[in-house]
């Protein structure tokens, strides 16, 4: 199955009508933001599970990546722990990788700027990584509390990353359809001064 054309049908809605159509699942928690403003991301999940402190796995990943793909890192959800920075992302984009989203922390800010490449995660951090072991590559894996498996799809937005299944895909996406008709039905009615309890047909 080719997920990127799959991704990139989801991809024209944003990260709020995805996690809607999909029955309210797959967001991840708050914390995991964009580190540069106004960039966003969608293709199949590559997942990356790193030993704590250790991001040789991803340096790994980033050469058995596919085009088009987002990079999905494990890394022990703590921002003290650095598995991204300026060379990965540079390496990456090279490859034409889509993005990256990791529940730890990244660094090199400057020149994650400069490359304007699409980075999500905890934080920044000046703290550094070791290149030991080898980590597990192309497992599920729990990022911002979410389970993510290889080929899932991921969106990302400054509203945050959602993760659908890919064997939901088709069904999201003719939910985001209509779920944006509806936003649209609702955006009508009020710009004709319906009130908004009554469109939700809340007492007041």
């Amino acid at each position: 199955m080719n997920r990127k054309p799959l991704a990139n049908r989801l991809a024209e809605f944003g990260t709020p009508t995805i996690y809607e159509a999909a029955g309210k699942l797959g967001d991840m928690e708050p914390a995991i933001r964009p580190v540069i403003p106004g960039v966003r991301i969608a293709g199949p999940a590559f997942t990356v599970k790193c030993f704590l402190g250790d991001n040789a796995a991803v340096l790994r990943a980033i050469d058995l990546a596919q085009p088009g793909d987002v990079l999905v890192i494990d890394i022990g959800g703590t921002e003290r722990a650095t598995g991204w920075g300026g060379t990965s992302a540079l390496a990456a984009q090279l490859r034409g990788i889509a993005g990256c989203v990791t529940n730890g922390a990244v660094r090199d800010f400057d020149e994650l700027v400069k490359l304007g490449f699409p980075v999500f995660a905890k934080g920044i951090s000046v703290r550094g990584t070791v290149k030991f072991h080898p980590g597990w590559i192309g497992q599920m894996v729990s990022v911002g509390g979410v389970a993510v498996r290889p080929g899932d799809l991921v969106f990302g937005d400054e509203d945050g990353v959602v993760v659908v299944p890919i064997e939901r895909s088709e069904e999201v996406f003719a939910q985001a359809v209509a779920q944006r008709a509806k936003e649209n039905e609702i955006e009508r009615r009020l710009r004709e001064g319906e009130s908004v309890t009554h469109i939700f047909d809340l007492a007041t």
